[in-house]
């Protein structure tokens, strides 16, 4: 297939395979290379001088670019990038000018021939050494180690194999216009295959141009000059290399990029499961040790609120009015203090987990008005407000939820609205909301909420304002410790406030909750 006849060739394979040599089993094999091709050119035409310096340049060349590549790539088995592939690319087209540049002025001193044809076999030379690297290299390369391709994957590839031959025969018994035919099966190697599966379409593809371009003189190449066509060729081929040998890096970074994204995800869910018990376990001991510490404040708090008392009833006549007014003083303090601890305990209880015991029963409305109505009538008098509690006809007579915990909520809410609120009113409606659920919505005409304030006191020893402490006392316990309690009760707790307008604290719970009464 030597075009002229001479020593040049379109695709010359043994560039590839001393390349692909040397990169596998290093540099000591080069005169491997330079036996294999001194033999190879004597055949032509006997001349052992011409077949030596051929040997020279060969041997020299693949010397030269095994170790460039393995400097700038390493040895590329599988490229892993595109990067990769461009410097591969650029060795071959690069490296391939050794062998004719040095090997063509001693044959030209030899065979002394037109200069044209000394060119022309430069050129052509150039090809067979570029096509051979670029494709052999990675063929072989690529099918270094073990085929792993289950029964199924086996079967994919006889298709695919049929399918290309066929393609390759409708493209090369026609004009060129049909060579793109050939590409989609580039990409379902890549896709498919890898770039053992690319190298081999490619490989078979190159086998077939030669063919029918140099042999048959048919195809889309068959028509132009030999070195036009030779050209085309070398374009055709490379394109198809490029083409899949930069899809199957592709290929490969995204399936790094996934592998490394998975595992960072993997390390970051591990770190944050670590963080997460690492906070539960923090959580837990401080919720119990505040309910330690409740447990134990409160048994001398309450000898302290007995003996106040006592003091502050002052049976035996003893003491001044001034000094029951301190007895009086320490009792309510005490109390606000017993109060605290309470809240203090409950929050401790919800946080730790404890409080999950619910007394799911039938409750009715009108008991629940009756006895929020006993606790908040005279505290709304006392302060000049007017208070009401409506219930809406449309509702039945009952609901099924934990009483205790609803009254906690409830009487948490009225309270605040209560403490809050100086002018006007404080009311309770109770009403329905979505199917299957009611709505306890308390409203005042009190101070109001900042919008962004809303969410935040909702969180433990919260308020909205630092100064709302100081003036109107409290916490800030009681709407986590209502906000958790709706949680265990299966509902919602909502808020609509403007500033200054007042808000309204919405309990929204399942109208029958059917979960089964738990003893504590």
């Amino acid at each position: 297939m030597a075009i002229p006849p001479g020593y040049a060739t379109a695709v010359w394979p043994p560039s590839g395979i001393a390349l692909a040599a040397l990169l596998l089993g290093g540099t000591r094999l080069w005169p491997a290379v330079f036996v294999g091709s001194f033999l190879a050119n004597l055949t032509i035409d006997g001349a052992a001088m011409a077949a030596l310096i051929i040997a020279i340049g060969s041997s020299l060349q693949a010397v030269a670019m095994a170790a460039l590549v393995r400097r700038h790539i390493g040895v590329p088995y599988h490229f892993e990038n595109i990067d990769q592939v461009v410097r591969f690319f650029l060795l071959a087209a690069l490296g391939s000018i050794i062998a004719p540049t040095l090997a063509l002025p001693a044959l030209f001193t030899l065979y002394p021939m037109p200069l044209d044809t000394v060119l022309g076999n430069w050129s052509t030379w150039w090809q067979g050494d570029a096509c051979g690297v670029l494709i052999f290299t990675p063929l072989i390369l690529s099918w270094t180690g073990r085929l792993r391709w289950e029964p199924r994957r086996l079967a994919e590839a006889a298709v695919f194999g049929v399918l290309l031959l066929a393609a390759t025969q409708i493209v090369f018994h026609g004009s060129g216009a049909r060579t793109f035919l050939v590409v989609p099966f580039i990409v379902w190697a890549a896709f498919r295959f890898g770039q053992r599966g690319v190298t081999t379409a490619v490989a078979a593809v190159c086998a077939i141009a030669l063919w029918y371009t140099l042999a048959a003189k048919r195809g889309p190449f068959a028509d132009h000059a030999m070195h036009e066509a030779l050209l085309l060729l070398l374009l055709f081929v490379a394109t198809l290399v490029f083409t899949g040998l930069v899809l199957c890096a592709a290929l490969r970074q995204l399936e790094a990029a996934m592998s490394e994204l998975e595992s960072r995800v993997s390390r970051r869910t591990a770190e944050l499961e670590e963080a997460k018990l690492a906070a539960e376990r923090a959580n837990e001991a401080k919720s119990q040790f505040l309910a330690n510490m409740s447990h134990e404040l409160r048994t001398p708090l309450n000898s302290l609120l007995i003996l106040a008392r006592l003091l502050a009833d002052n049976a035996g006549g003893n003491l001044s009015a001034k000094q029951v007014k301190f007895a009086q003083t320490i009792q309510a303090s005490g109390l606000d203090l017993l109060s605290l601890i309470n809240d203090l305990l409950d929050l401790a209880k919800i946080e730790s987990g404890a409080v999950t015991a619910l007394h799911v029963a039938p409750t009715t409305f009108a008991d629940l008005r009756a006895d929020l109505e006993r606790t908040f009538r005279q505290v709304a008098q006392d302060r000049g407000l007017q208070f009401s509690i409506t219930v809406d006809p449309a509702l039945p007579p009952s609901l099924r939820t934990d009483a205790g915990r609803l009254k906690q909520v409830l009487k948490n809410l009225l309270a605040n609205a209560l403490k809050f609120t100086a002018n006007g009113g404080v009311s309770l409606s109770i009403k329905p909301d979505v199917p299957g659920r009611v709505a306890f919505a308390v409203s005042d005409t009190g101070i109001g909420i900042p919008p962004d304030k809303q969410q935040l006191i909702f969180e433990a020893f919260q308020q909205a304002d630092g100064s709302t402490s100081r003036k109107y006392g409290g916490t800030g316990l009681g709407l986590s410790i209502s906000r958790e309690l709706t949680r265990l009760l299966g509902g919602e707790l909502r808020l609509a406030s403007r500033t200054g307008e007042g808000s309204t604290f919405t309990l929204v719970l399942p109208l029958a909750d059917q979960r089964a009464t738990l003893s504590s």
